[in-house]
C-alpha cells in the first residue's frame, strides 16, 4: 500500500485525513478540537512518492469516563468521541443506589485539566458517609438472608399443603368410583324390584283371569290386583326415571374426581414449582446484596479514597468538596488518546491521491524528529464549493 506524507503545522499529533473528502483515521493526540493548518509539498525520491495538502483541519479526541457502581459492576468506563465532556455535576449527583445513604465528597486530590496515572487519588468521601452506607449494605445482606430462611420455612409449607391436597385428590377419585357404582347398583336394584313386583301382579291376574273363564268365580280378586298393577307399573315406572336421573348425577360426581385427580400431579408441580422459585428469589436478591457490598468495599476501600482507572488527562472532574455521590455516577472523565480522530478539508485536485485503507505518516513541527502512524478511515463524497477552489468535507 502506498504511504503518504502530512505535515501539520501545530503542536499536536493527529491522525490525518488524505482524500477528495474528508478522511478520517486514528491518531495520538493530548488536544481539543481545533482547526490545523497543513501545507502540501511534492517531493520526488527513488522509489517512493511523498506528498502533502495545503488546507485546514479539526481534531476529536475521544473520552473514558471512570464510574462508581456498586449494584452491577463496581467501577465501569465507556468510551465518547466526543471533544469535550458531556456531563456535568448535577447530572451525576442523580444516580441511584439501593441504599438510603449517600456518600459524601471531603477533599478533592485532582482538577481538571491535571494529568494523573492510574491508581492516583482522585478524591476522599466522609468517613461517616462510608461507614453508614457500608452499613446499610450490611443491613441489606442481613434482610436478605433473613429472607432466604423465611423462603425455605414457607417452601417447606407449602410443598406439604400441596402434598395434601394431592392425595387428597386421588383418594376422592378412588372413593368416588366405588361410590358410583354403589349408587348404580342401588338404582339397579330397584328398577329389578319394581319390574319383578309387576311380573308377578301380571301374573297373578293371568290366574284370576284362567279361572274365572274356567268356571271359578274370582272376580274380587281379579279386580283388587288389576288395582295393584297399575300402583306396581306406577312404581316401575319411578324407578327407572329415578335410575336415569341418579345415575347422571353420579357420574357427574364420578368425573369432576377423576378431573381433580388428573390435574392433581400438575397442580402438585405448580404449587412445588412456586415454592422452589420463591427460594431461588431470595438466593438471588442474597446474592445481589452480597455483591453490592463487595464491590462498595472493592471501589471505596478501606480510607474511603476512590482511585484513577485510567492514565491520562482529566477533561471533567464531576465533583468538589461537600457534594454527595451515588452509585452509577460518572467521578471523572479523562482524555482517550486511543479515540483521536481529525478531519481535513482537501481540495478537489488531491482526491484521487487518497482512499480508504490508506496508510499515511504524520509529522508535527511541534514534535521534531518524531513521526505519527495514521489510517484513512472515511472519505466524504459531499463537496462544498469556495471562492474559486472546490473541497470535501
Amino acid at each position: 500500500m502506498k504511504k503518504k506524507k502530512l505535515w501539520l503545522v501545530t503542536g499536536v499529533a493527529a491522525a490525518a485525513v488524505l482524500a477528495a473528502g474528508t478522511v478520517t483515521f486514528a491518531y495520538q493526540s493530548g488536544s481539543d478540537s481545533e482547526e490545523q493548518a497543513v501545507y502540501k509539498e511534492v517531493t520526488v525520491e527513488k522509489g517512493n512518492l511523498t506528498a502533502g495538502v495545503t488546507e485546514s483541519g479539526s481534531v476529536t479526541i475521544g473520552t473514558l469516563d471512570q464510574t462508581l457502581d456498586f449494584s452491577e459492576d463496581s467501577s465501569s468506563a465507556s468510551t465518547q468521541n466526543n471533544s469535550s465532556a458531556q456531563n456535568s455535576a448535577g447530572e451525576n449527583a442523580t444516580s441511584s443506589t439501593s441504599t438510603a445513604s449517600t456518600l459524601e465528597v471531603e477533599t478533592v486530590y485532582v482538577a481538571a485539566g491535571q494529568s494523573v496515572a492510574e491508581g492516583a487519588p482522585i478524591l476522599k468521601l466522609t468517613e461517616e458517609s462510608v461507614a453508614s452506607y457500608k452499613k446499610d449494605l450490611e443491613e441489606a445482606v442481613t434482610e436478605a438472608k433473613t429472607a432466604v430462611s423465611e423462603a425455605g420455612l414457607s417452601a417447606e409449607k407449602q410443598k406439604v399443603s400441596a402434598s395434601y391436597s394431592y392425595n387428597l385428590s386421588t383418594a376422592e377419585e378412588s372413593v368416588a368410583q366405588e361410590t358410583y357404582e354403589a349408587a348404580i347398583k342401588q338404582l339397579q336394584e330397584a328398577v329389578d324390584d319394581a319390574q319383578e313386583a309387576v311380573d308377578t301382579s301380571a301374573s297373578l291376574i293371568n290366574y284370576y283371569q284362567e279361572q274365572i273363564d274356567a268356571g271359578v268365580d274370582l272376580s274380587a280378586s281379579l279386580t283388587e290386583e288389576q288395582e295393584n298393577y297399575d300402583k306396581l307399573y306406577t312404581k316401575l315406572v319411578a324407578a327407572k326415571n329415578n335410575y336415569t336421573t341418579k345415575s347422571i348425577e353420579a357420574e357427574k360426581t364420578l368425573k369432576e374426581a377423576e378431573l381433580s385427580a388428573k390435574n392433581a400431579s400438575s397442580q402438585y408441580s405448580v404449587d412445588v414449582s412456586g415454592a422452589d422459585n420463591d427460594i431461588t428469589d431470595a438466593k438471588d436478591t442474597l446474592s445481589d446484596a452480597e455483591e453490592a457490598l463487595e464491590e462498595f468495599e472493592a471501589a471505596i476501600g478501606d480510607d474511603g479514597t476512590i482511585y484513577a482507572e485510567y492514565t491520562g488527562t482529566i477533561t471533567d472532574l464531576s465533583y468538589e468538596a461537600g457534594d454527595t455521590i451515588s452509585s452509577g455516577a460518572t467521578v471523572a472523565t479523562f482524555s482517550n488518546t486511543d479515540a483521536v480522530t481529525i478531519t481535513v478539508s482537501v481540495s478537489e485536485e488531491d482526491i484521487t491521491n487518497i482512499a480508504v485503507g490508506d496508510v499515511v505518516e504524520i509529522e508535527l513541527s511541534a514534535y521534531e524528529d518524531q513521526t505519527f502512524a495514521g489510517e484513512v478511515e472515511s472519505i466524504d463524497t459531499s463537496s462544498s464549493s469556495g471562492s474559486s477552489t472546490v473541497s470535501y468535507n
